[in-house]
């Protein structure tokens, strides 16, 4: 009696010492095995203080008192038995550790356990001890179970006992119990309800044998319902897995520190992600493995757990062996990862499971790169697991790093299309930060323009969209060009730089000498159709002028170059004569490159410009270039001209200014007074019997009546090739000068003034020489007949001089003098003399002096004389005959000046 008392004393202080509900719940779940039936318990408080678990199932049999009487001997039957929890007969001695009463009320027959009668017994055998064993003795009783249970284990509380603390602890296992004991279904603890479902999880990647569940466990305290707790459940003998989820029921949510369950809970502590439920051997106590346990059997079934989850979250279920609890974590944690070492479980690029020892990363991948890698790289991990933080985790599962170098190398072998590398340079540009990944990417493979491959960017150009083959120039693709390809090393090379590449003058160069030869037809033809290319592809660039001379066929199956070409429907041809020596372009070339293009290269359409950025000299062939050379004061700057003008038909001068004028670039050139153009339309182009040059612009009224308007609808266009103010030669000079004083024609005195007054201009500034200018039939005079015989050399004389006789010109004297000398006439102050009286003696502070400044502006200079009405006699030198004339002022020969007073 003794050894007994002292075994269940053991068995109640120290190996189920707060086992109660684990125990009660795993016999629970026995009995609903062995009943075929849900297991439900129950557990409760009554009024007098006893504590209540109540289970439906297998209800007590004789076995199974006798084995309840008998220490450490099981009625359970097979103790290999996976689905019977209990196996060493000794649990139901928890129930030592908080009561001395303790009563089995079942549907087969009722019993009770009680320390005291078990003393009184005791002594009334004659058996002397200090204490009884509870759980020797056991009394037949009536009392049957509640409602609807088959079993109900009352115990009645020793006095230190906190029944409610315990009913709180029954609360807190519940769920736990119930992922661990399959038989239970339902624990209810006083008001809290807390019920498992579990349902199968169809279509997993679970190997053969294993099967997937997930477990929803429900709770509620009789107000409220929690939010449910989601497992999932990988059952792969002899492991169970459990993965517990967040609140969402979704994403898992690793366990940090855990204790193996086999099935109910030991002491060993573990750190795997999962809560790990196996089929161990453990010591009686239930709280350590047996010696023969082999931990690493557990690891079976792991792989499972990360094919079950979402590809991103498997990594968060890979245990740490620096994260190890003791030594049985730390073997089960190896043993887990050497499976998942050599399993398929990995997620990779196409969404198959990789062997991480066969697999590598890329850090940095990105999904839009991924795409493009999965069907070339089978082994590539999934972006989603191809982060930096998680590198050092993946290459302890043997996972090899792939870094920039490699996957250069790796494209070496790979054959796509170049828009598809164009997408995997833009995809891979994020990756490439830093000098170092710049330099890995020494040997990326990048598709040219000529469908071959270069590895590496060197001695590479970008052109943009052109995707027409250089030859002088290795381009890469343009489906593939990216701005990555820079950064790596390749150089921009822009349409206006290529076309101006010394080595295309070159080919351009041998083309025409293999033109002139006739051989290499197809050499020629090709440099043609590449250089049109680029024109077509940036309508903007500037063509080089050298580029024009490239040949092309014409409509006679002939190379000529370019510049000699017209285009069939040219405007250029409805203006040239007859005998024009322009050739057509073969209507092939035409319609494949376009009108645009082709007159861009220098092929006939409108007029052609010639253009020079340094002119040294008339070597330009242009017509009577030496002419207009010889004409200039400097030598320009740049030259830029309409070239072939002498080309046009004389009666088709209209049309062809037409087609100067609409023309912008060509309008411009015009535009430009002393440019080659202005000059040689002026002094050469022919409207209606006229030369250019004796026109005016319609705008232009300062030669009003001198020159007839330009009668054409662009006429104000061509204002610089038309005359204008001041004449650039004597020639122009000498027109003016003749159309001025032409008495057929109605000049105003201003407007003859004025041309005066410029041709004297133009003489001072030394672009016309007056001896060079025709003498003109007539002068126009200030009145405005061509009566004009004296040159206005003073303004006081303009008040005395008839105006018929009167020529006004310059303001000053000596440019009076010289327009004298261009009309070989004499100026007034030659032709006339004039007489004054003495008058008062004044100064410039006189009221007269005063007023006579105000009104006209004139300073008063010298002496100053006033009269009460000034007279000048006026005499016309040779004639003899004089005459009076009352002015308002007079400057005398002295330089004196003479005010009249009264006027």
């Amino acid at each position: 009696m003794a050894e007994d008392r002292a075994a269940e004393a053991d068995l109640a202080t120290v190996g189920y010492r707060d086992r109660l509900f684990v125990e009660l719940i795993a016999n629970a779940a026995d009995a609903a095995g062995a009943g075929a039936v849900a297991g439900r318990v129950a557990i409760w408080a009554d009024d007098d203080g006893a504590l209540h678990v109540a289970n439906t199932g297998a209800p007590l049999t004789d076995s199974g008192v006798r084995s309840l009487l008998a220490l450490r001997v099981s009625a359970k039957g097979d103790a290999h038995d996976p689905d019977v929890v209990g196996r060493f007969g000794v649990g139901f001695t928890a129930t030592a550790t908080v009561a001395d009463r303790i009563e089995i009320r079942s549907r087969s027959g009722s019993v009770v356990f009680d320390r005291e009668r078990a003393a009184s017994a005791a002594a009334a055998a004659g058996i002397e001890t200090a204490a009884v064993p509870v759980l020797r003795l056991a009394w037949p009783t009536d009392r049957a179970p509640a409602e609807p249970f088959d079993t109900e284990v009352v115990l009645h509380p020793r006095p230190d006992v906190d029944t409610c603390a315990l009913l709180d602890s029954a609360a807190d296992q519940a769920p736990g119990l119930l992922l661990a004991l399959a038989g239970v279904d339902r624990i209810t603890v006083a008001d809290n309800d807390v019920e498992i479902e579990r349902a199968v999880v169809p279509g997993t990647d679970a190997a053969v044998g294993a099967t997937v569940h997930r477990l929803v466990i429900s709770r509620t305290d009789g107000v409220q319902t929690r939010t449910p707790q989601v497992w999932t459940e990988v059952t792969h003998p002899p492991s169970r897995w459990l993965i517990a989820h967040r609140a969402d029921g979704e994403s898992v949510e690793p366990i940090s520190r855990d204790v193996l369950w086999a099935p109910t809970p030991t002491e060993i502590e573990l750190s795997l992600p999962c809560r790990l439920i196996a089929g161990l051997p453990l010591t009686p106590d239930r709280r350590h493995l047996h010696p023969d346990a082999d931990i690493s059997s557990a690891a079976a079934g792991y792989t499972d757990v990360m094919r079950t989850v979402a590809g991103a979250e498997r990594l968060s279920l890979v245990p740490s062996a620096h994260r190890a609890r003791g030594r049985v974590d730390a073997q089960l944690i190896e043993a887990v990862l050497d499976e998942l070492r050599v399993t398929s479980w990995l997620p990779g690029v196409d969404e198959s499971s990789l062997v991480p020892a066969r697999a590598v990363v890329l850090i940095g991948l990105t999904d839009a790169l991924a795409e493009l890698l999965g069907d070339a790289f089978a082994d590539l991990v999934s972006p989603d697991l191809s982060l930096a933080h998680h590198l050092a985790l993946l290459e302890s599962l043997g996972v090899q790093r792939l870094g920039l170098a490699g996957l250069a190398e790796r494209l070496a072998g790979v054959e796509r299309e170049p828009r598809w590398w164009g997408r995997l340079y833009e995809a891979l540009a994020p990756l490439v930060a830093t000098p170092i990944d710049v330099e890995e990417l020494a040997a990326l493979p990048v598709p040219r323009t000529d469908g071959r491959m270069n590895y590496g960017v060197r001695g590479l150009f970008s052109v943009g969209a052109v995707s027409t083959p250089l030859r002088w120039i290795h381009t890469i693709a343009p489906e593939a060009d990216h701005p990555l390809l820079m950064r790596l090393g390749a150089q921009p090379l822009s349409i206006p730089e290529a076309l101006a590449d010394p080595a295309l003058r070159a080919l351009v160069e041998a083309a025409v000498d293999l033109a002139d030869t006739g051989e290499d037809d197809d050499d020629v033809t090709g440099l043609a159709e590449e250089v049109l290319a680029l024109l077509a592809a940036d309508p903007d660039a500037p063509t080089p002028e050298w580029l024009s001379r490239i040949p092309l066929h014409d409509s006679e199956g002939e190379f000529r170059s370019a510049d000699e070409m017209l285009l069939a429907d040219s405007p250029l041809l409805a203006v040239l004569v007859d005998d024009h020596p322009f050739s057509l372009v073969a209507d092939e070339v035409a319609g494949r490159f376009g009108v645009e293009t082709l007159r861009r290269l220098g092929v006939g359409w409108g007029f052609a410009v010639v253009r020079d950025d340094l002119p040294t000299g008339p070597d330009h062939e242009l017509p009577d270039e030496e002419q207009w050379w010889e004409s200039l004061a400097d030598i320009p700057e740049s030259l830029c001209a309409v070239r072939d003008l002498d080309l046009v038909d004389p009666e088709r001068w209209p049309a062809a200014l037409t087609l100067l004028a609409t023309d912008p670039e060509i309008a411009a050139i015009v535009d430009n007074r002393a440019g080659y153009t202005a000059w040689w339309l002026r002094n050469f182009a022919e409207v209606d019997g006229l030369l250019l040059g004796e026109y005016r612009a319609p705008e232009d009224e300062s030669l009003d009546g001198v020159l007839d308007v330009l009668d054409h609808p662009h006429a104000d266009e061509f204002a610089a090739a038309v005359a204008s103010l001041p004449p650039a030669s004597s020639d122009e000079a000498s027109l003016l000068i003749t159309r001025v004083g032409d008495p057929r024609r109605q000049v105003s005195p201003g407007v003859a003034r004025g041309v005066y007054a410029a041709v004297v201009d133009a003489c001072r500034a030394g672009a016309v020489d007056w001896r060079d200018i025709a003498e003109s039939e007539g002068v126009r005079a200030a009145s405005g007949a061509a009566t004009g015989s004296a040159i206005l050399d003073a303004p006081w004389w303009a008040q005395a001089i008839d105006p018929d006789d009167l020529v006004v010109g310059p303001a000053d004297a000596d440019g009076a003098s010289l327009l004298a000398d261009i009309l070989d006439l004499p100026t007034v102050g030659e032709a006339f003399s004039a007489r004054v009286d003495e008058g008062r003696p004044a100064t410039g502070s006189s009221t007269a002096a005063v007023l006579f400044t105000a009104e006209t502006g004139r300073a008063l200079l010298g002496q100053v004389r006033v009269h009460d009405e000034l007279w000048i006699t006026l005499s016309r030198n040779g004639t003899g005959r004089d005459r009076s004339i009352r002015v308002r002022w007079w400057v005398d020969d002295r330089g004196v000046t003479h005010l009249d007073a009264g006027r």
